[in-house]
């Protein structure tokens, strides 16, 4: 407990000290639902990727991509949902196919899949699902879904802060061990990216508990 904690700390002192453009929020295709009483965000990210995403992936290098989702009230303030997720790429050039590792809550050490051809793989790396916990969290406030996307992170450190992250997914639920953790990963994500950088940051159209019901 003592480890998790001490990894939370440090990981809300990162996200808390880096620099931050004015990129404005822009949104992504998707819908907030509630499924057996929790709300789950669906995301089209195939918007947020470079052009040259294809290339980059085929290179025969590892890339990464880390994705964040945050559900933070409309008109601010702390996060009360997290969801991480790491995707390592491979590109196998004599098998001519790509070997994908995914990190998330729902498998922190990671599961793999091969993908044979590039619009199998496009297709996977652009539908993310996030389950931001309970739709009774919501109360009668207004919220949205802030996604943050980076293809070969900058910050090494923030990288291997967030794989700590995702190793202890309750972190990323309300009343877990660091609301200062959520705090600080939200206004992250609020900020915006750093010029230069393969970093987007996306905010959905608000929404209260009474309409994701009504889905």
């Amino acid at each position: 407990m003592k480890t998790a904690c001490a990894t939370l700390a440090a990981l809300a002192a990162l996200l808390a000290t880096l620099a931050a453009a004015h990129d404005v929020p822009r949104s992504l295709p998707g819908r907030v639902e509630a499924r057996a009483g929790r709300v789950e965000a669906w995301i089209d990210l195939a918007p947020a990727y470079p052009p040259d995403l294809q290339k980059h992936l085929s290179s025969g290098l590892t890339n990464v991509i880390a994705l964040h989702v945050a559900l933070v009230p409309e008109h601010g303030g702390d996060a009360v949902a997290l969801f991480g997720r790491e995707i390592d790429v491979l590109y196998d050039v004599w098998e001519e196919s790509y070997g994908v590792l995914v990190k998330d809550p729902a498998a922190p050490r990671g599961r793999r899949l091969v993908f044979t051809t590039w619009p199998a793989l496009k297709a996977f790396l652009s539908d993310a699902r996030a389950d931001l916990g309970p739709l009774t969290d919501l109360g009668a406030a207004s919220w949205v879904v802030q996604t943050r996307l980076e293809v070969n992170p900058v910050s090494k450190e923030l990288l291997e802060k967030t794989r700590e992250f995702i190793a202890n997914p309750a972190a990323g639920a309300r009343g877990g061990p660091s609301r200062s953790v959520l705090g600080a990963f939200a206004s992250y994500l609020l900020r915006g990216t750093d010029a230069g950088t393969e970093a987007h940051v996306f905010r959905s159209a608000p929404f209260t508990a009474r309409e994701v019901a009504s889905r």
